[in-house]
């Protein structure tokens, strides 16, 4: 359903089409954990014993409501990753690129076309006042 109701209204390159996947996948393990949350202890495994009549298996998961927390919230990551336009305006989320060491603006360099950094304004201005 997740899949339909997005592919239906966008299209999507390659690496959207992982991320759609992968978040379908987060969204079957999230149904799967609701399930056992509720109760229903056969939506996640069920034991059959081979030759034993009677014997009695009792099955216990622990930190299911805290990996279904952890995979609903990696689900809604990925499909945000997505950047899908808003349907009522058409724009796409701004894109934020990876974080870390920038490397720096080179005033009327090749790839700074004549554009300088407010550091390196700022750094400019205190060189004039102390110079």
């Amino acid at each position: 359903m997740l899949w339909k109701s997005i592919t239906d209204d966008h299209e999507l390159d390659g690496p959207q089409v992982v991320q759609l996947t992968e978040a379908c996948r987060m969204k079957d393990r999230c149904d799967k954990l609701d399930e056992l949350l509720r109760g229903d202890v056969d939506a996640w495994a069920t034991l059959v014993p081979a030759d034993m009549v009677g014997v009695e298996f009792k099955l216990q998961i622990v930190g299911a409501l805290s990996k279904a927390n952890e995979t609903a919230n990696s689900m809604k990551q990925l499909i945000a990753a997505l950047r899908l336009p808003d349907p009522a305006t058409g724009k796409r989320p701004q894109h934020r690129g990876p974080r870390g060491a920038q490397k720096p603006t080179v005033p009327g360099g090749a790839d700074g076309a004549g554009k300088v950094s407010s550091i390196d304004r700022a750094r400019e201005r205190a060189a004039r006042k102390s110079g």
